[in-house]
């Protein structure tokens, strides 16, 4: 008995493996951000690029695991005659989004998928860098939000988002993502990070 189950399991990896499909893709996405004292929440620029493995269970059923890499920043500047400054904020995080997936072909070469699922992420480096000027001296200041401060890198998001494939090649796609961990370790402020994301990736 043991022998078959283990004989059905292999076929079901196999068949499962065969149907898969991986792809590659980049885009654009505006993550939030809490700010340089954690309690003034702004939204960020940023770019993603990263691959995911599309396994068919059925023809139009999937489980899509995947690997990305995202970098975000925003610099908010202050002029002034005797003194001015900027700010900016950088982002860098690692994610492995788990999306269950279910598309339907609308054409022979087009087709709609609706998606959603978790995201584990975790921040790389969390910056804010100072720069000020005063009757023409400056100076500049970094600080490591994750060492310096109550921002904590870990996060797990949830979200969904619809894609359309064409001649099951190229893929446009648009999603938004909510964070359901409270990232700031200060009992005064709460924050969760959110983004919406859009981009295309190349299916092989």
């Amino acid at each position: 008995m043991e022998k078959v189950l283990s004989l059905v399991a292999a076929v079901m990896l196999f068949s499962a493996a065969s149907m898969a499909q991986a792809s590659f893709g980049v885009g654009y996405m505006n993550p939030t951000h809490p700010g340089a004292l954690l309690s003034e929440p702004t939204t960020l620029n940023g770019v993603y690029a990263g691959l995911d493995y599309n396994i068919h269970f059925t023809e139009n059923f999937g489980l899509a695991p995947g690997v990305f890499c995202s970098y975000a920043t925003k610099t908010d500047e202050y002029p002034g005659s005797l003194a001015s400054g900027k700010l900016t904020l950088t982002e860098l995080y690692v994610g492995v989004p788990l999306n269950l997936n279910f598309s339907f072909k609308l054409a022979p070469d087009f087709a709609l998928t609706l998606y959603a699922g978790p995201t584990i992420s975790y921040g790389v480096m969390s910056k804010s860098k100072g720069d000020a000027k005063v009757l023409g001296i400056g100076g500049s200041a970094e600080v490591d939000l994750y060492k310096n401060t109550n921002y904590k890198p870990l996060d797990v998001l949830v979200g969904g988002g619809v894609a359309f494939d064409w001649a099951e090649m190229f893929r446009v796609s648009v999603g938004y993502n909510y964070g359901i961990l409270d990232r700031n370790a200060s009992d005064h402020h709460s924050f969760n990070r959110s983004y919406l994301h859009m981009g295309v990736a190349y299916l092989f």
